[in-house]
Parts: C-alpha cells; sequence; structure tokens
C-alpha cells in the first residue's frame, strides 16, 4: 500500500490506479480551453469551397487506402456527403474537380485492386493449395477477372471471394475475411459516386448551405473517429487529413533577374 507521506509527489509525473503506476507520462502542454475539441474547425468561412472539397476528396482517397474496420462507417458517410454537395453545387465549377476526382480515385481503385485481392489469394493457396476445391470456392473464374471484368461485375465478383473465405474461417485467419470485406467497402464507396446520375439539381442558397454544412460535420466526425483510434498519436492524422488543402495556395512572383549594367569601353 503506498502512503501519502511514502516520499512520491503528486506532481511527480506518474499516474496512479488501483493496480499501481500507469506508464504513461504527464507532459507539459499548453492549457486550451476544452470546449475547442468540441468546435467544428470545418465550419470555418475562410475555407473556401474549392479547398473544402480538394481536402475531402484526398481525405477520403486516404481513408480508402489506409483501412480500418472502424473507418468503413465513416467512408460511406463522407462519400454521400460528398455526392449531395456536387448535386447542390452542380451549376459551380468547383464541383467538376470533385467529379474528375471520384473518377480518378475510382480508377486508381481498379488499378491497386489485382495486387490486393492476390494476397487474399496467396492466404488460400497458403491454407489449400492453388488448385484445391476450396481455392476455386473463392476464385471461381480465377485472379484475373479483377483486372478484367467490368466496373458493373466486379462487386459480385468480389463477394464470391468474401462468401468463400467466409466459409473458409477459420482455419483461414478472420483477417483474411476483414481483409476481403474491406475490398468490397472501398470499391462501393468509390464505385457508387462515381456512377450516380445526379438527377434534378436543386441549387438554391438554403439547399448549398444544407449540403455543405453536411458535408463539413462528416468530415468533423471523421477527425474525432481518428483522435479515438489515435489518441496520443498526433502524428498519424497525417496519414488521413492534409489540412494545408484548407488553406489557399498564393504563389510567390519569382524575383526579377536585375538587368545587367552596361559595360562601357575604356578609350
Amino acid at each position: 500500500m503506498r502512503f501519502m507521506d511514502a516520499g512520491e509527489k503528486m506532481d511527480s509525473g506518474i499516474r496512479m490506479n488501483e493496480t499501481g503506476p500507469v506508464n504513461v507520462k504527464i507532459k507539459h502542454t499548453h492549457m486550451r480551453d476544452i470546449h475547442i475539441w468540441l468546435t467544428n474547425l470545418f465550419d470555418d468561412i475562410k475555407i473556401s469551397l474549392a479547398c473544402l472539397l480538394a481536402f475531402a476528396s484526398d481525405h477520403l482517397q486516404r481513408m480508402q487506402s489506409n483501412p480500418l474496420p472502424e473507418l468503413a462507417a465513416r467512408i460511406i458517410a463522407t462519400n454521400i456527403a460528398l455526392g449531395q454537395v456536387s448535386a447542390a453545387f452542380s451549376d459551380d465549377d468547383a464541383t467538376l474537380g470533385l467529379r474528375m476526382a471520384r473518377k480518378q480515385a475510382k480508377n486508381d481503385y481498379r488499378k491497386a485492386l489485382p495486387a490486393k485481392v492476390g494476397k487474399i489469394a496467396v492466404a488460400v493457396e497458403n491454407a489449400f493449395g492453388e488448385k484445391s476445391e476450396q481455392f476455386v470456392q473463392c476464385f471461381p473464374h480465377g485472379r484475373t477477372v479483377f483486372s478484367k471484368s467490368t466496373d458493373d461485375e466486379l462487386a459480385n465478383n468480389l463477394q464470391t471471394v468474401i462468401t468463400g473465405v467466409e466459409a473458409l474461417t477459420p482455419p483461414l485467419p478472420a483477417q483474411v475475411h476483414t481483409d476481403a470485406t474491406a475490398l468490397l467497402t472501398g470499391w462501393t464507396a468509390v464505385y457508387t459516386p462515381s456512377e450516380t446520375a445526379t438527377g434534378t439539381k436543386t441549387n438554391t442558397e438554403a439547399a448549398k448551405n444544407t449540403a455543405r454544412a453536411a458535408l463539413q460535420l462528416e468530415l468533423f466526425k471523421n477527425l474525432l473517429t481518428l483522435a479515438m483510434l489515435f489518441a496520443r498519436q498526433p502524428e498519424q492524422l497525417d496519414l488521413y487529413m492534409q489540412q494545408s488543402l484548407l488553406q489557399p495556395h498564393t504563389h510567390t512572383p519569382a524575383t526579377p533577374t536585375p538587368p545587367t549594367p552596361p559595360t562601357t569601353t575604356e578609350p
């Protein structure tokens, strides 16, 4: 039992619980009003629509490239919010870049997909063999189908893999099923917004403000989710968010080269 006069100071940097000290050092940080952590920084009026869309599109791709099970729902919600902004601001030039970014995101995902599917195929091969009944159960059309099939067929092919590995878990590790499911979730997240028509567009100021506010709220929820996932690891945030994209980029004009003074010829 520890007593108050045991020689340990209350500000020694050691946190105590019922079982003893916790190995977390108290750091000297700048105390700020804790209300600020519940203030949505994405509501800043100084953030332009173009910067907000550039940030959101980049952030979405980063979540898809660094998937975690806890982010699956956030990916879907962010995609929906981006789609609503695209519809509301359909007459705005800023959304043209968003639509192009969505197409590019879909194409990039397809390009990287065969390698990711290959990792799942290797896990099945290691467990059962490449020509085994179990392998055919997961990949009835082989692996090349993921680079040759149309966009419309890809989701069904991924679902076949998910169903196959789920039936074989165990002995397959649970992570194989998790990875397969993440591939379909990621594909749906980039494919649906890329292909879905916006339909009848309502471009009133109220609709624009509502759509933008919804996107700003989803981005804030994403930030809070990342804060819970990476508590005391602020460096991990750079994997998912680039704050510099929220700020307008100004080009500093190049310093002109001073003219060469004329040379004089001595008589």
